[in-house]
């Protein structure tokens, strides 16, 4: 379990590096980025880092890059590459790299990175918030599809972006030596993976098995339509998290509490075609419950 972080990109980073992946090795090819680093031999060693970094902040000047891409992806991204300088025992030798044929991109390799072993990973890194439709869901069937775990987009699922990773992504690292120009001293990867964090919410009072391979999340996820909301336990409070800070719970304290009718209030204030995210007040570990609550009108 982590400490308690007070900077909110250090508490991203503990979130990062302490969140399971939303799958294992059944449907693609999976790699934790921290694969046998001391970090993961010793999480003791990485709190402690991270505890540094917390009580000097100044640094992150230097190891997390501002952007202009404001986009929770890419966020998620600069997080891990973080977290892999930081790493004692692992190496970032290229990230984001267009791969070109004349004026056509073919595509972009997310990272490639020499890992604790030693060997050269080729890693798509992203991080996703699937919903579960259980009213297309076979209860017939212990386990759910993918196609039938959608994103907020809903021309995003969960089978759309395994295909992507299979199909497309992941093979273009052996394409390297034919298509990269500015990193032609780039060694080509023996490894090609993916690492995919976020969640996999299940319909709020409805069961629906996780697909093949999708890992139980250490916290109940659930979604629903704003409607629902009123059917949430009355007693029951809640912190609603701004779009931008959706990873790791806010610190304890941090912001007023809200009853389901006050969470009601709240989403037809916002008005439509928004999601909003809430965790359960009074636990800011890895294990808190989240609720995404979603417009009535969604997916349609």
């Amino acid at each position: 379990m982590p400490p308690r972080f007070n900077n909110p990109i250090v508490r991203d980073l503990a979130w990062v590096a302490g969140s399971p992946a939303l799958l294992d090795s059944q449907l693609l090819p999976i790699r934790d980025p921290l694969q046998g680093s001391i970090w993961r031999k010793d999480p003791d060693y990485l709190w402690h880092e991270l505890s540094a970094l917390d009580a000097a902040p100044h640094r992150l000047a230097e190891l997390f890059s501002d952007s202009p891409d404001r986009r929770l992806g890419s966020h998620y991204e600069r997080l891990w590459h973080t977290l892999l300088t930081l790493a004692p025992d692992t190496r970032i030798l290229a990230h984001n790299i267009a791969l070109r044929r004349g004026a056509h991109t073919l595509g972009e390799i997310d990272l490639v990175m020499q890992a604790a072993d030693g060997a050269i990973v080729h890693l798509e890194l992203a991080v996703k918030f699937y919903l579960g439709r259980a009213d297309l869901h076979d209860p017939q069937q212990s386990c759910s599809d993918p196609q039938h775990w959608w994103g907020i987009d809903t021309r995003d699922t969960l089978a759309h972006k395994l295909d992507r990773l299979t199909q497309h992504q992941l093979p273009l690292s052996q394409r390297l030596p034919e298509l990269i120009t500015a990193h032609r001293a780039l060694p080509l990867p023996e490894v090609s993976a993916a690492w995919l964090q976020g969640g996999l919410f299940t319909p709020l009072g409805q069961p629906m098995p996780l697909p093949s391979g999708g890992i139980a999340p250490p916290r109940p996820l659930h979604w629903c339509p704003v409607r629902a909301l009123k059917e949430l336990p009355t007693r029951s409070r809640w912190l609603q998290l701004p779009h931008k800070e959706w990873l790791m719970p806010p610190a304890a304290g941090a912001a007023q509490t809200l009853c389901p009718s006050d969470m009601h209030a709240l989403c037809l204030r916002l008005g439509r075609h928004r999601a909003r995210m809430f965790c359960a007040a009074g636990d800011d570990s890895l294990s808190a419950e989240r609720l995404l609550c979603m417009d009535d009108a969604w997916p349609g």
